[in-house]
Order: structure tokens, then C-alpha cells, then sequence
């Protein structure tokens, strides 16, 4: 935790799997095992362990939520993030929010040396200790071997009210000197060292002092050290009958004592007196449990540990008419997981026109700017709408593509967003057959555990011929291999195409004929991985010389095949002579050719080219270069091998 946000959002997920466990324990208080009522606080320690809102989860209510509120309130838009369980102060205090932070680590300071000075006192006292009379020792290490106890050193102490363990390695059993003591004292304490108690409330005191200034965790802590009294209690009860253990009773309240009550890493640190009611009623209620509740004990624990340390995943950002303020934070708490979620909350933040959307992948430089924004937009009632660069409406049906996507480094991506818009440019009239599209070079990358887009230039428009986006475009750009013989260059374009499913598919409402309606959904998926990609590849030829060279050329034709690393030059080609429209092998072969007009242009864009899937969880792998087969008049005139063209796409 680096700042006071973060602590905010740990201490309250704390809170609300507190507040959980207390209803839960009311409710089985008389029909599970003071075992299970002590084990069931490891839930909330591991909770409060675990770095709240962990990879966009909350656990039980989404706390991100209120705590962006609060930011949002006093200016601060950078995003919270919990690391560490424990308070890292990295900068000097210069805002109050800052030195409040400072304030609770020095709180958490001033406990932990309380408790420390507590321990080493108490490992004082402890020096004048002796070891006990022979009979004694016998008697006790007999009666730890009967509960299968491991037991170290024992000493006896002057002026102690009862017994108690201290140490968490090599725990010792520590008797008062001045009296006897009865052996179901021996016995409980005999429970705390088998159950390693002394550790648990070293455990419980750091919590205590992580959340000191929490006073539900606080009453939890002591809930927790009482129930692991009321454990060993119950355990010595089961051995006792009638008499004996009212007697245990009357036992305990002539030890109560608050000397050492607040001791860690000793069994006396709860042996206050105030406590000793609590643990007197339990004994009151004292009945045996059936053999069948361990299992169901176990079964509780489990379903409550996975559910609440695995959480829900923030996937849903909450749109609010009326506080643009509510919606902004709740854009803040819905973090962009993946790489993949971040390229579709952008996209459908362009096709949208939303800036809600917008601020769930924004960089928190961006945060600030895009607030001010929607809260002008609000008092035009035109929010949630948002200025994206875009100089036309997008189509909110043909929803948006990532071509030619490469990984720059492990937490960064490229690629180019693509998003057909409806009208043509302004000034520009419309022509039949074709398409408007928008492109920008766009940016994922981490930014403080979450995806953030980052656009690299503006929108360019690009008009082109009307076609399924799904397998690429002549007019966008590629990845370019090239080779040249006769004067002419041979071009191969490769395109990389990735989507997000996004169709829905609706009944429609006429029961007549029952057909379904399917429409692209614009609610961003911040988790989402890609579900779709395609490799596909063009071919043009383009003639170098003169005009009157080019008009001595009836016709041109070309056969290629992609060569991956490791393979060899296929031996054979497919034969183009005949300049059929083109085609496609499974193998990756395609052919095509074109008879020519005097006075045909110095490019030729073949209609053949092939490509197809490939698995989006993985890199697309690309060819390393390409072999042809160049026709020229029906003659094979070279065999060329086209390499990629670096710095080109």
C-alpha cells in the first residue's frame, strides 16, 4: 500500500468479509465446534493479506467503486492499486492526504514496538524463572505424551496467577512458582502449544496493528483471540464429566489477570479478566459435537475461502443519467485486465462515442481531462458523448478491427484500429460500391497493473471498395514482400485481421416467422481476449519501364507460395498460362493472371491471394518470405524469391 486509497480499499474489503464472517458465526454459534468458530477468522486473514482488488476483482461489494468516489471528490484521478498488504511510504508527505497516510504508518509503527515492548517484558519476567521439582516435570511430560503434545522446557515464575505458554519456536511452558497448579490448567495449556497458538497471536496482533485504526477489524482480532480460548476450553471439557467442569469454571475466574493480556507470541495475551464471562457462558453451553460436523466444518471453510479470496470479476462498468461522477468512478474501478480488453473498450469507446468507455482504458494523465469533459457535456444533455477525433459518425453495426497487431514488448501491443463510418468525408460526395472507413495506429500497453489505450496519431479517412473487413483490405496497409525481375516488381501484402465476438443474437418479435436479429453489442469487455484471427495475403504486380514497354506486355500472370523457416522451395508451381481469374490451394499456393489493354496502368492488383485462421492466443506466424512464378506473355520469365520490406506496412 503506497498511499492512503490503497489502504481505504484494503481495510474495507477487510471489512465487509468481517462483517460476513460475524453473521455467519451468529448464525452457527450453538451448531458448529468452537474449532471451526476459531479456524473460520484464517478466512479473514488471508483476506487481509491478499492485495485488495487484485487484477479488477472485489470481493463481496466493489469497494473500487467508493473509493474513486472519494478521489474524485478531492481531485486525485490516478488509479488504485494494492501491492502489498502492509503501509510503504515512498515520498515525502507534501498534501494532506499524504500525511494522513504518514499519520497511519506511524500508527502502525507505534503498535508493532507496543507489542514488541510487551514481549520483551514479559521474556524479562521470565529470566528468573527455575525449572520445576522432578515429580513435577515427570508428571507434566507423562501427561503431555497422554495428549500427544511435543513439550520443551518448563519453568516456574514467582508471582504468577497461572500458567501460560511463551515462544514460538521453542515454546515454553511457564507454571507460577507460589501455587499448585490443577491439571486441566496444565491441560489447556498443554492445547495451546499443540495448536501453535503463540504463533497465531503474533498473526493477530500484526493484523491488529495493520488496522489499527479500524475498530471492526479490532473487535474481530479479539473475537478471534477468545474463540481460540474457547477452542482449548472445549477440548479440556470433552475429558472432563459432572463436577469437574464446573469446576474448570470456578478455576478460570481465580486466574483472570490482565498483567501479560496484551502479549503476543504467549497464550496469556487473552487471559484478561474481561474476557473470562464470555469463556464462562461458553462453558455453560458446553455439549459434545457429533463426529459427522468435522466434515461439514471442512465443507464450510472451503466454500467460503474460494468464494471470497477468488472474488468477482469487475466486468461491468455502471452507467449513471444522473452523476456523471458515479460513472466516471465506477470506469476507474472496472480496469482493463488484458491486453485484448483493452483494444475492445477503445474500440467500442470510438464506435460508441462514449466517454465513459473511454475512461476505463485511459491513461490516468487522461483522467482529469476526460472528467471535465463529459461534466461540459453533461449540461448540453449530450453526455455520455465524447469528441473521439472522428469527423463523421461511426457505424455501430459493422463495429471495429485491429489489423496488423504486433507485440512491441511483453506489456505492450500495436495495431491499427479500423471503424467504417457512414457517410464519406465532408465535401465529398458518396459513390455506389463504396465504403468509408476511419484508421488510427493505436497503443495498448500496463500502466500501474491495468491495460491502457494510447492513440499514436489522429483519424485518417480511407475510402475503399465496399467488402467483409473480416479478410483484410487492399486499401489498408500490410506487411509488403517484394521482388523484382523484367522490370516489373512483384508485391505481396500480408494483413493480420483480430475481433472481439461481440454479435448478439436476438429473437425477433414476429411469431409468424420467428427470425433471429443479430447485432454488434458496444458494451466494452475490459477482460476480453481475442476470439478471432485471420492471416490473408494480395497480390499486385507493378510494370517499372516506359509506357511503350508496357503496351508490348498482352498479359501477366503469377504463382506464389509462402516459405516458412525451415522448408524448402516447393518443386513446382501452379501453371498460371491461360490467365484463369485466380485461386487458392490448401497448401498456401495461389495463382492469378490478367490479359492486359494497350494503355493499362503501371499496376495490377491480382484477384487471387489466400489466407485463413489461426489461433488468436498465439503470435501470428508469418512467412519468411515468398516464392513466385513470374509470367509474362504466357512464358515463365523468372522465379523469384520476394523478402519482407523492413520499415514497411
Amino acid at each position: 500500500m503506497f498511499d492512503l486509497w490503497a489502504f481505504l480499499l484494503q481495510t474495507l474489503t477487510a471489512s465487509g468479509v468481517a462483517v460476513l464472517l460475524l453473521v455467519i458465526k451468529a448464525l452457527f454459534r450453538d451448531k458448529l465446534p468452537p474449532k471451526w468458530h476459531f479456524a473460520v477468522w484464517g478466512v479473514l486473514g488471508i483476506m487481509i493479506l491478499l492485495p485488495a482488488g487484485f487484477n479488477g476483482r472485489y470481493t463481496l461489494f466493489h469497494w473500487q467503486l467508493v473509493v474513486e468516489m472519494m478521489k474524485s471528490w478531492v481531485g486525485d484521478y490516478s488509479f488504485t492499486q494494492v501491492l502489498f498488504p502492509v503501509p510503504i511510504l515512498t515520498t515525502v508527505p507534501k498534501t494532506l492526504i499524504q500525511w494522513i497516510f504518514a499519520g497511519y504508518i506511524l500508527g502502525v509503527v507505534m503498535h508493532i514496538a507496543k507489542y514488541l515492548a510487551f514481549y520483551i517484558r514479559l521474556r524479562l519476567v521470565l529470566r528468573n524463572g527455575v525449572r520445576p521439582g522432578d515429580e513435577l516435570t515427570v508428571h507434566i511430560q507423562k501427561f503431555a505424551a497422554a495428549q500427544k503434545v511435543k513439550i520443551g522446557r518448563i519453568i516456574a515464575v514467582p508471582g504468577l496467577p497461572s500458567a501460560f505458554v511463551c515462544g514460538i519456536i521453542h515454546p515454553v511452558l511457564v507454571l507460577p512458582a507460589d501455587h499448585v497448579i490443577d491439571d486441566k490448567v496444565i491441560l489447556h495449556e498443554l492445547l495451546h502449544m499443540k495448536y501453535k497458538d503463540t504463533l497465531w497471536s503474533v498473526v493477530i496482533c500484526l493484523q491488529r496493528s495493520l488496522h489499527w485504526c479500524n475498530p471492526l477489524i479490532i473487535y474481530c482480532a479479539n473475537r478471534a483471540l477468545n474463540d481460540m480460548e474457547t477452542r482449548c476450553d472445549q477440548h479440556v471439557l470433552e475429558q472432563l464429566h459432572g463436577e469437574e467442569r464446573r469446576d474448570y469454571g470456578r478455576i478460570l475466574l481465580s486466574m483472570a489477570s490482565d498483567r501479560f493480556a496484551k502479549t503476543p507470541g504467549s497464550t496469556c495475551i487473552n487471559n484478561g479478566g474481561k474476557k473470562i464471562r464470555e469463556r464462562i457462558e461458553a462453558i455453560a453451553r458446553f455439549r459434545k459435537y457429533p463426529a459427522g460436523m468435522k466434515l461439514v466444518s471442512v465443507c464450510v471453510m472451503i466454500l467460503l475461502s474460494l468464494s471470497l479470496v477468488v472474488g468477482v470479476q469487475a466486468s461491468t462498468v455502471y452507467e449513471s443519467g444522473n452523476s456523471i461522477w458515479f460513472s466516471l468512478a465506477s470506469a476507474r474501478s472496472t480496469p482493463c485486465t488484458t491486453a485484448a480488453g483493452a483494444f475492445d473498450t477503445y474500440g467500442k469507446a470510438i464506435v460508441d462515442q462514449n466517454g465513459i468507455y473511454r475512461a476505463m482504458c485511459a491513461p490516468e494523465s487522461m483522467q482529469e481531462e476526460i472528467q471535465n469533459e463529459m461534466l461540459e457535456k453533461e449540461k448540453t444533455g449530450i453526455y455520455p458523448n465524447w469528441d473521439c477525433g472522428l469527423n463523421e459518425w461511426p457505424d455501430t453495426q459493422s463495429g471495429y478491427y485491429i489489423y496488423n497487431l504486433k507485440q512491441c514488448d511483453k506489456n505492450a501491443y500495436e495495431g491499427l484500429l479500423v471503424v467504417k463510418v457512414n457517410d464519406p468525408p465532408s465535401g465529398q460526395a458518396g459513390e455506389k460500391g463504396e465504403m468509408y472507413l476511419a484508421v488510427q495506429n493505436l497503443r495498448v500497453e500496463k500502466e500501474n497493473g491495468r491495460w491502457i489505450a494510447i492513440p499514436l496519431d489522429d483519424f485518417q479517412n480511407v475510402e475503399a471498395a465496399e467488402q467483409s473487413l473480416d479478410w483484410g483490405c487492399l486499401e489498408l496497409p500490410g506487411m509488403i514482400y517484394s521482388g523484382i525481375a523484367s522490370n516489373i516488381c512483384v508485391d505481396v501484402k500480408v494483413q493480420t485481421v483480430y475481433s472481439v465476438e461481440s454479435t448478439v443474437q436476438t429473437e425477433n418479435s414476429d411469431f409468424l416467422f420467428g427470425n433471429s436479429i443479430s447485432y454488434f453489442d458496444t458494451i466494452p469487455k475490459p477482460n476480453a481476449e481475442f476470439t478471432r484471427a485471420a492471416r490473408i495475403w494480395s497480390e499486385s504486380l507493378t510494370h517499372l519501364g516506359t509506357k511503350e514497354e508496357r503496351d508490348r506486355i498482352e498479359g501477366l500472370g503469377l504463382s506464389i507460395a509462402p516459405k516458412y523457416s525451415g522448408e524448402k522451395r516447393p518443386e513446382n508451381l501452379a501453371d498460371v498460362t491461360g490467365y484463369n481469374s485466380g485461386g487458392a490451394s490448401s497448401s498456401g499456393e495461389s495463382w492469378g493472371g490478367q490479359r492486359t489493354e494497350p494503355g493499362w496502368g503501371p499496376t495490377i492488383e491480382l484477384h487471387s491471394g489466400g489466407g485463413g485462421t489461426f489461433d488468436p492466443k498465439q503470435d501470428a506466424v508469418l512467412p519468411e518470405y515468398y516464392v513466385a512464378d513470374l509470367y509474362v506473355n504466357d512464358e515463365l520469365v523468372a522465379q523469384l524469391d520476394l523478402h519482407r520490406q523492413e520499415g514497411v506496412i
